[in-house]
């Protein structure tokens, strides 16, 4: 079987996952230190705080900006649903704008139709790797002074106008989960420019809203730390991100050259201004010439060819049936007809070519 993705490791995470354990700080400790310095060096932000994975990290910003019942966040009809399930568990009310139905991600235009008096927060989704096109958002939401949370769970790496994703809105979150572009397994990842009274809040928050005098509690916090042995998986991953790039770039520039001429295959669109650290190789299917998305998956599976479904819109999930979702045509569409291949740093050409071949044997004659 070729599996939908897998985690590459390179020598480095065992031997300092013996390094930690040899400290016997397994739980705190000098790699989650150094993991949040290095992140922040790679990005040049100020402050980094490592959490347990990448939707406890949008839970903790939404606690620490205080949202509560009444109040609406703006995020896409399309993407991964976190942020919309976290604000379901605060009683906050999620508000779905549309997509672009080619590059998958949200668009100025389609937040501003849903800014409301009560929007207190706009989350933005870099979907499989792509960027948002961010300038005229962060112009809109400035404008109208609401906070930008950009979701960068899979988007680590990627540039837009050759700045790095996650540095452009107020807050970004991050994902370290083991099918992610670096792991630790479980894991994220916050950074923000929000000042020290809120970055203090947050790390107050992760820990049990201890601030200084042990088990003082200011906050009624959570326990969402990451451990000093995924920490130390972290550090070994970031050493070698700049080979990770190397091989994703490879993987999707030799899929986008099997599949770019395939008629009934439409190809997620990058913009020139992003230059993406890929997280999966997603395509639209038109269903006249290829059978049905979810008969696809399944042929592909008798072959050995582990491949996903694109992210169901909120128009498909009954928890979300009381919202407004019937403006989501493009964020609809895309939840029936996206498909996401194969996709990890040693995945090798041979196997995209077979899985290239295999796709292509599918077409309708």
């Amino acid at each position: 079987m070729i599996p939908w993705a897998r985690p590459d490791f390179y020598g480095l995470e065992e031997k300092y996952v013996k390094q930690a354990l040899k400290s016997t700080w397994i739980s705190d400790g000098q790699y989650i230190k150094d993991f949040e310095k290095k992140f922040s060096r790679y990005l040049n932000s100020k402050q980094s705080v490592a959490v347990s994975n990448g939707t406890c990290a949008i839970h903790l910003v939404f606690l620490s900006m205080g949202l509560k019942k009444g109040d609406e966040i703006i995020v896409p009809g399309f993407g991964y649903m976190a942020a919309a399930n976290i604000a379901l568990q605060m009683n906050i009310k999620p508000v779905f704008a549309d997509v672009d139905p080619d590059t998958y991600c949200v668009t100025a235009e389609s937040i501003k139709k849903q800014i409301t008096k009560k929007t207190k927060l706009v989350v933005v989704t870099h979907t499989y790797g792509n960027v948002c096109n961010l300038t005229p958002i962060v112009k809109l939401l400035k404008r109208k002074k609401i906070i930008l949370l950009e979701d960068t769970a899979e988007s680590f790496g990627s540039t837009y106008k050759k700045k790095q994703s996650g540095t452009f809105g107020d807050i970004a979150t991050f994902s370290f989960q083991a099918t992610k572009t670096i792991t630790t397994g479980e894991g994220g990842m916050i950074i923000t420019k929000m000042g020290n009274n809120f970055i203090n809040k947050i790390r107050s928050l992760r820990s049990h809203g201890v601030i200084k005098k042990r088990y003082y509690h200011v906050y009624p916090g959570h326990n969402f730390r990451l451990t000093n042995i995924q920490a130390a998986i972290g550090c070994a991953q970031l050493k070698k991100f700049a080979k990770i790039k190397r091989e994703r770039k490879r993987i999707y520039n030799y899929y986008k050259k099997l599949f770019k001429d395939i008629k009934g295959i439409k190809i997620q669109k990058f913009e020139s201004s992003i230059s993406p650290v890929v997280w999966t190789f997603a395509l639209s299917i038109n269903e006249k010439i290829f059978p049905k998305r979810d008969k696809i998956i399944n042929l592909l599976k008798k072959k050995k060819i582990e491949t996903r479904n694109g992210f169901y819109s909120p128009c498909r999930l009954p928890i979300y049936n009381k919202y407004k979702t019937s403006h989501l045509k493009n964020s609809n569409k895309l939840s029936r007809k996206v498909i996401c291949l194969p996709f990890y740093a040693s995945l090798k050409d041979i196997e995209i070519k077979h899985i290239f071949k295999e796709f292509i044997k599918l077409k309708k004659n």
